[in-house]
């Protein structure tokens, strides 16, 4: 039986290991619950078999949106193996998001985790007409509902039980039935610039994307694979998901996102992908830490990191290190990195991976003084994976060469055009869409960037998001963004200069760690829009602007900023699901904020309105300061 298909993969699974392995290992309560492969597939075989019973049908869509817990996964690969075809939403979209997929889908069924899925489903449930059944599985707070609709996960596996008695061997015959090319997945893209559009994968496409992968990194079923990315993201299926399925490797998921650092010591996985944003807020929170130690720690610190640091910055030069150095560095790693490695839970990371976006060089070289060789991926939910780094061919400031069975080539106006025996099959309902996306084999990725001498990829940013000041002059937001989310006190921007004399910045401030410098500080302070507002604050990150303008040229250098007085919110368009910053509209709605920036002013008053997660509408209110990054400069010089 040719492995084509995700349940043909853990069929075999399942026969290969039965009771002797162990497949998913989810912590609940402070306790890893552990599920060998034989636990998998009787789940997947009895929730599939009670998803026939109701109606399920080949090329049928079924939704999931929960957390990352194996029955997520169980129901997905039990819908794929009914021959179905699972929608993936995210676990916070807000419900009006969740009708548009829902609907554009023409999902039958809805599995849901818990009482806040529910509830969100039961206040939209009457546009929802073509939704027959919502299915949970955790059984918190679910006790009080008695539509005839609603059941549970058990119910299901149950029906699929009784349905096996009289249809003895159907589950296999529809895994042996399955073809590679039958669509797995509907994914629905993060719609930066408009609705979003659900991207057909076939079985074949994902697994062809798997395997090229790993073909990056050796991974076997020995091997522990963090697990804590939205499901709904293409990229958690490409690194974890269906590499769980190739290799036997063990599949964690943690007990909640907020438990991320605790739950890796205790996994020490092998793998473990990041986004950019994931990999920056550990270096956030790495650095803040030190902030907050004691005095030795920091002298310890502050003495033995820059000799790590010097060697990190040369591995993302690609410079040669010499011997001294690196025999110091090999003292240093023993007695100061590989215990913080340890505290990280990255002691066995051999395959540590960035992707989804620009990751800046701080960030790239101070993992990697840290000893974990940071590599970068290059992929998409419509191209499938791309590029990456091998061990022996590591280059940060690029996203490595194309994979196995990759072509890639630049057109005239820099933007990528890859062919891929990977891609996916269409746009669910949208022809015109798959038309003009791909022409003649060659996919039109909508990402600028070029291939060097040594064929690697270097991704410069979205050819729609490339910024072009007045003077004709171009610059990358994406990288500036990146590098000024290194520091420990700022969790996201957003730089303006688009056909503008000069580049300015709306930026949020990390209000955890600023919370905590305040109070080491002694500055009082009641909220999040309060603490923003604060002069101290506005200088401490005024730090930032300088180290990352340090490294622009003078003309694309950050020349006023503001600090919002709150957290860019997705539910609000700020942020697509996967916290990609949605530009235009944010302009959009941040109008008032930008020209003021540019006309001059000191300050300006706001009032924004967000949305609470059930779907009811509120709004915060601030003076928010204009800094001026020459004014400040001119003030600390009278100062001094």
């Amino acid at each position: 039986m040719e492995l084509d298909t995700l349940p043909k993969l853990l069929k075999r699974n399942f026969e290969r290991w039965g009771e002797q392995e162990v497949a998913f290992r989810d912590k609940d309560y402070g306790i890893w619950n552990e599920y060998t492969w034989k636990d998998a597939y009787e789940n997947v075989k009895y929730f599939s078999l009670g998803l026939i019973s109701l109606g399920l049908r080949p090329g049928e869509r079924a939704a999931v949106i929960g957390d990352n817990e194996p029955q997520w996964y169980w129901a997905s690969f039990a819908i794929q193996a009914a021959r179905g075809i699972t929608v993936a939403l995210f676990t916070d979209a807000i419900p009006d998001e969740i009708q548009y997929i829902v609907d554009h889908s023409d999902s039958k069924f809805i599995v849901a985790r818990d009482q806040e899925q529910v509830d969100k489903l039961l206040a939209i449930w009457d546009k929802l007409p073509k939704v027959e059944k919502v299915i949970w599985w955790y059984w918190k707070g679910m006790r009080k509902y008695e539509q005839p609709f609603i059941m549970s996960y058990e119910h299901v596996r149950e029906l699929g039980k009784k349905y096996e008695e009289s249809h003895p061997g159907a589950f296999e015959e529809n895994i042996e039935a399955a073809k590679g090319d039958e669509i797995a997945n509907i994914f629905y893209t993060s719609g930066t610039t408009g609705l979003p559009k659900g991207a057909m994968i076939n079985h074949r496409a994902l697994i062809g994307s798997a395997e090229s992968l790993l073909t990056l990194c050796d991974i076997n079923h020995k091997d522990n694979v963090l697990c804590y990315l939205p499901p709904a993201w293409v990229g958690e299926a490409f690194f974890t998901t269906v590499p769980h399925l190739i290799t036997g490797a063990k599949l964690n998921t943690l007990e909640e996102p907020e438990t991320v650092f605790h739950d890796i010591t205790e996994i020490t996985p092998t793998m473990i992908l990041g986004g950019p944003r994931q990999w920056e807020g550990w270096v956030s929170k790495i650095r803040a830490k030190i902030d907050e130690a004691g005095s030795l720690e920091k002298f310890v610190y502050h003495r033995l990191m820059p000799v790590a640091l010097k060697v990190g910055q040369a591995i993302v030069a690609g410079e040669k290190i010499p011997l001294w150095r690196r025999i110091v560095y090999r003292i240093v790693d023993w007695i100061f990195l590989d215990p913080i490695r340890d505290k990280l839970g990255l002691t066995r990371g051999r395959f540590a991976v960035t992707a989804g976006s620009v990751t800046g060089t701080d960030t790239t070289a101070f993992m990697n003084s840290l000893g974990v060789r940071l590599r970068q991926c290059y992929g998409s939910t419509e191209g499938g994976m791309i590029s990456g780094h091998r061990s022996d061919d590591i280059q940060p400031s690029t996203v490595g060469p194309p994979l196995p069975g990759v072509e890639v080539r630049v057109a005239q106006d820099g933007e990528f055009l890859v062919r891929s025996p990977y891609f996916f099959s269409g746009y669910h309902k949208n022809r015109e869409a798959y038309e003009k996306s791909v022409r003649e084999g060659w996919w039109y990725s909508g990402d600028a960037g070029t291939i060097d001498e040594q064929g690697h990829l270097v991704y410069m940013d979205r050819v729609s998001e490339l910024a072009q000041l007045g003077s004709g002059e171009k610059y990358a937001p994406q990288w500036i963004e990146s590098s000024l989310r290194f520091s420990p006190y700022l969790k996201d921007s957003i730089t303006i200069g688009e056909g503008r004399d000069f580049v300015t910045a709306i930026i949020n401030m990390d209000y955890e760690n600023v919370g905590r410098w305040a109070e080491r500080n002694h500055i009082p302070y009641t909220t999040f829009t309060d603490l923003s507002q604060k002069a101290e604050v506005g200088k401490l990150v005024r730090e930032d602007i300088d180290r990352v303008n340090r490294q622009l040229t003078p003309t694309t250098r950050i020349r006023k900023y503001v600090l919002l007085h709150k957290e860019f919110d997705p539910d609000e368009a700020d942020l697509t699901r996967t916290r990609k910053l949605r530009r235009t509209a944010m302009e959009k709605r941040y109008g008032d904020v930008i020209e003021a920036m540019y006309s001059g002013k000191t300050g300006i008053p706001v009032v924004s309105e967000f949305t609470y997660e059930d779907g009811r509408k509120g709004t915060v209110s601030a003076e928010l300061v204009i800094y001026s990054v020459e004014e400040q400069r001119d003030q600390n010089v009278k100062g001094e």
